[in-house]
C-alpha cells in the first residue's frame, strides 16, 4: 500500500502511456481492411463447363468469393497474360486453402463460335491455369454472351473481322452475388498480389 500510495502519479502516467500507444498502434499500424463497397448485383447467368459439361450458373456458386473474366482465346494482346497473372492467383489462393471452397476462379469466352471447348482447353494450358478451382464457361449464343459482358460493365465490341475490342476488366463478385470491384487487368500496379488482397477483403 505505501509503495502504490508513493508511486501512484508515476503508476498513473505509465498507465495513460500504455493506453495512448495501443490507441496508435490499432488507429495508425493495424488498421483493419476497409471493406469493399457494394457495386450492383452480378447478372445471373448459366453456361456450360467446358471441363465436365456441367451447368454452372450465378446462383450454383453461390457462398463463395468470385473473380469473373471475359476473354476470347484468339486475343492477341491483354487475355493470355491476364489469365497467367490469374494463374498466379489460382496458385496464392491454392496454398493458402481458399481455392475452391472459400474462392474460386471463373472465365467466361465471349467468342462461343471459335472458342470451341477444344480451344479454350488449349488456351488454359498454355497460360498455366489447373482446373480445381477455375471454371472455363462458354455458352452457344454469341450475342448473348456479349450482353451477359456488357451487363457485367466490359464494353465488348465486334470488329468486321471476326476479333473483338473489349475492356480488359476482372470482376470481384462476393458471396451473395454482389459485384464489389472492377479491377483494370491492364494496370501496371495490378498484380496476383494485390487480386488477392482484394479477394480477402471478402474472405
Amino acid at each position: 500500500m505505501v509503495f502504490l500510495k508513493k508511486h501512484s502519479f508515476k503508476i498513473a502516467v505509465l498507465a495513460l502511456c500504455a493506453a495512448m500507444g495501443i490507441y496508435l498502434l490499432l488507429t495508425y499500424v493495424i488498421k483493419p481492411e476497409a471493406p469493399l463497397p457494394v457495386e450492383m448485383a452480378a447478372p445471373a447467368f448459366e453456361l456450360t463447363d467446358v471441363d465436365n459439361g456441367d451447368k454452372v450458373s450465378l446462383e450454383s456458386t453461390k457462398g463463395k468469393a468470385r473473380i469473373v473474366y471475359f476473354y476470347f482465346a484468339n486475343c492477341p494482346d491483354v487475355c493470355p497474360p491476364t489469365t497467367f497473372m490469374l494463374s498466379e492467383v489460382q496458385e496464392k489462393l491454392d496454398k493458402a486453402g481458399t481455392l475452391g471452397t472459400k474462392a474460386e476462379l471463373i472465365s467466361i469466352t465471349f467468342d462461343p463460335v471459335r472458342d470451341t471447348p477444344e480451344v479454350i482447353k488449349a488456351f488454359a494450358e498454355r497460360n498455366f491455369v489447373q482446373p480445381e478451382g477455375w471454371k472455363f464457361l462458354r455458352g452457344d449464343d454469341e450475342e448473348q454472351t456479349i450482353k451477359l459482358a456488357r451487363d457485367f460493365g466490359v464494353s465488348v465490341a465486334k470488329s468486321p473481322d471476326g476479333t473483338f475490342a473489349h475492356m480488359n476488366v476482372i470482376t470481384i463478385v462476393d458471396q451473395d452475388g454482389q459485384i464489389r470491384k472492377w479491377i483494370n487487368g491492364s494496370d501496371e500496379k495490378v498484380t496476383s498480389d494485390t487480386i488477392v488482397d482484394d479477394l480477402n477483403k471478402l474472405l
